[in-house]
């Protein structure tokens, strides 16, 4: 595949991308994922999990 091809490709993914993003709403954050991302949180750093 030539450089130009794939410049091109690569911008239209992108405007795809772009455009999804604008026509879809996006989800809001629920208290259980609230819940998970806090628990994480107050684990010390480093812990390994």
């Amino acid at each position: 595949m030539s450089l130009r091809a794939c410049l091109v490709l690569a911008l239209l993914t992108g405007l795809a991308g772009l455009s999804l993003r604008l026509a879809m709403p996006v989800t809001p954050v629920d208290q259980d994922y609230r819940d998970v991302v806090a628990f994480y949180r107050a684990m010390p750093v480093g812990s390994g999990h």
